[in-house]
């Protein structure tokens, strides 16, 4: 079987040029050639047609083997040259090969020529593959330097030492750097300090284990965002660690869409029981005013009538009024514990504290529906944040409700139990007898977005925000449910290690006598401060003002307090407003200073309590709870002195003062806009 082949001759002989053909036709080649015999010839040859080899003579009239060669390599074609002539020396030969020819022969002498030409055609074949491969391998660099440097993720590639030996654009952008700087920095210098305890990090990686994390990245600048990280160990042929790849996202826009999702569900379920909440506060509420309107009359008629009026009605009537507020005060403590939204703070919780809050809130929606059953036993307190807790526990208890039709509570039941499982756990299980839910449904049933309620009554968000709080707690929460006979939610939690729970303060064995003291109470509500004006001045000298302005002149003109009560939200001069001046008039005055506060429903607020240390009791406060508070600042400690902490550290901020030692800046203040 003959093998084609394509010759190009450069020779000024058509005998010779037929001579080589025959050679290569014994040789089992099926040849087809073009002879040429100038440069220009021969340029166009290369440029029309393909060709497996150039044969050229060693001398010709006006051409030669140099300039065939010199012309083959400015086509840039890559075929075996092979010089066939009738003389050539020794040291021509071996300059044509240092030229860049393949070989030469004699034409005397073509024994050699067949397997010679076999010889160069693999070689050549070599030479195009391993050109094609090292093409396919840079068109491959190219397209995979495209991707990644076109990714809307970052690529971040570390050593085993988390050092970075590779980061795309994209990262270097999140970093606030570029892909050459960040060469050789260390892993940690941007993530936070709880970097190895959320995560194994190096140690992980080293097992081989691939990991989801979502952490706060810190930019070069020192500003932070959140970032989702999917990383994989990178090892050797060996098996050994030798670096990892991360994938990283910047979550920080979705974190605050899925906070905005939280507080709309949350908001969505505080909605679903407005009317239940309503009516809970409406009924005790009406008991204090009738109460309170009776005691009025009662004492009406003492003073008309001394001596003939039994003041017992009088008496149990304010303890009526007492314990119905008490009812109230509890059920404002609950929704304020479900609305703060902006509080992430996480620390040991009451697991079954926080579901007899949910408890009250959703009991009007429970109790035309079905009997509730409480079985709780102990169980540790959980590290979580309480206001989430209470959003889960307040959406499984709704869910439960609305499972079962309304009219025939007696023949339903939902049933609430709290208990330790073997692994040491905090679990909630909530049970109910309403319509039960098919395997499918199970399926999809923490999935954003579904429901199986009709329009308007649910959103499809509360089981899938609940899954996701959960999730992020270290829990988990599964669902059983057989159709028509009911569902089964089970929420566990870890433990809080014993560390992170504050053992109670030891009771002294015998209370030190209080010393009267000289109180300053300010709050915009004059019914407050006549309330605890009552309350304390029985035992202390008390000033009342509902100025914060008025506050800041008696301490500026040198007027002393043991404490300062104060409201934390007032027009014209808040409660932070005053702290900050008294902390540059009189530092010593500024560590007595309890805050009264209603809540702190503003970023400002809410950083400003996280960042002092004083004192603070939420409104509406008990006055035995109150006095003891108060009493208990003013004990006498063992050197003599009373109980006020005094900040040594505390220093002034810079600012100027008008005579009377108010600052020029909060005469005449308009009412504040942050509140």
């Amino acid at each position: 079987m003959t093998k084609p082949l394509r010759v190009l001759i450069a020779d000024d002989s058509e005998d010779d040029a037929l001579l080589v053909i025959r050679e290569l036709g014994r040789g089992g080649y099926g040849v087809v050639h073009r002879r040429v015999q100038t440069r220009d010839d021969m340029r166009q040859a290369l440029a029309t047609e393909t060709w497996d080899v150039v044969l050229s003579d060693y001398s010709m009239p006006g051409f030669s083997a140099g300039a065939a060669l010199d012309t083959l390599k400015e086509s840039g074609i890559d075929v075996p040259f092979i010089i066939i002539s009738g003389t050539i020396g020794e040291e021509s030969a071996v300059n044509a090969l240092k030229a860049g020819a393949h070989d030469f022969l004699l034409k005397s002498q073509l024994a050699r020529f067949v397997p010679a030409l076999d010889r160069e055609l693999r070689e050549a074949e070599v030479r195009r593959e391993r050109r094609r491969a090292v093409e396919a391998l840079r068109e491959s660099e190219l397209k995979y330097r495209r991707i990644v440097e076109t990714a809307r993720e970052g690529i971040w590639m570390i050593d085993a030492q988390s050092r970075t030996t590779y980061a795309n654009r994209r990262m270097a952008e999140m970093l606030g750097s570029t892909p050459e700087a960040l060469v050789g920095s260390y892993l940690f210098d941007f993530m936070g300090d709880d970097w190895k305890a959320v995560a194994g990090g190096p140690e992980q990686q080293r097992q081989g284990i691939m990991e989801q994390h979502e952490f706060q990245l810190r930019r070069r600048d020192g500003s932070e965002f959140w970032a989702l990280l999917s990383t994989n160990p990178i090892k050797d042929d060996d098996g050994h660690l030798i670096g990892a790849l991360a994938m990283v996202t910047d979550v920080t826009e979705q974190k605050k869409l899925q906070e905005q999702l939280m507080v709309s569900d949350r908001m969505a379920s505080i909605g679903t029981l407005a009317a239940g909440v309503a009516h809970e506060i409406n009924n005790p509420l009406a008991a204090v005013l009738a109460n309170l309107q009776l005691g009025v009359s009662e004492l009406e008629q003492v003073r008309a009538r001394p001596g003939e009026s039994d003041l017992r009605n009088l008496h149990e009537g304010l303890l009526d009024a007492l314990e119905a507020a008490e009812r109230v005060r509890n059920i404002v403590r609950d929704l304020k514990m479900l609305s703060r939204s902006q509080d992430e703070h996480r620390g040991p919780v009451d697991l079954q504290g926080v579901v007899e809050s949910s408890l009250r809130m959703v009991w009007f929606e429970i109790r035309h529906r079905a009997r509730l059953v409480k079985d709780f036993r102990p169980l540790p307190p959980v590290i979580a944040n309480e206001s989430r807790l209470g959003q889960v526990c307040l959406n499984l208890l709704v869910n439960a409700a609305q499972a079962i039709e309304e009219g025939s509570a007696d023949a339903n039941e939902i049933r609430v139990a709290t208990y330790t499982d073997s692994q040491g756990r905090g679990v909630v299980e909530i049970r109910d007898t309403g319509a039960g839910m098919t395997p499918e449904v199970q399926r999809r049933l923490f999935m954003p977005f579904f429901t199986t309620k009709p329009p308007g009554v649910g959103t499809g968000l509360g089981l899938s925000i609940c899954h996701r709080i959960i999730a992020s707690l270290g829990g988990d929460i599964t669902v059983e449910s057989v159709v028509g006979k009911g569902t089964t939610f089970r929420v566990s939690l870890p433990a809080a290690p014993p560390g992170t729970i504050e053992a109670p303060p030891a009771e002294p064995s015998v209370a030190p006598a209080v010393r009267r003291g000289r109180i300053l109470v300010i709050d915009d509500e004059p019914w407050i401060l006549s309330a605890v004006r009552r309350n304390l001045s029985f035992e202390h000298e008390v000033t009342i003002t509902t100025s914060a302005l008025d506050a800041i002149k008696r301490i500026a003109s040198g007027e002393s307090f043991d404490i300062i009560l104060c409201d934390l939200v007032m027009p014209y001069v808040t409660g932070m407003d005053l702290h900050a001046e008294v902390v540059r008039i009189d530092p010593e005055q500024a560590q007595r200073i309890i805050f009264l506060t209603g809540g702190a429903f503003t970023p400002r607020a809410r950083a400003f309590l996280d960042e002092i240390p004083n004192l603070r009791l939420e409104k509406p406060f008990d006055q035995g709870e109150l006095r003891a508070l108060v009493n208990d600042r003013l004990r006498p400690s063992a050197s003599g002195h009373s109980d006020v902490q005094i900040d040594d550290q505390a220093n002034p901020p810079p600012g100027t003062s008008t005579p009377s030692g108010v600052p020029q800046e909060l005469q005449g203040r308009r009412p504040s806009r942050h509140f």
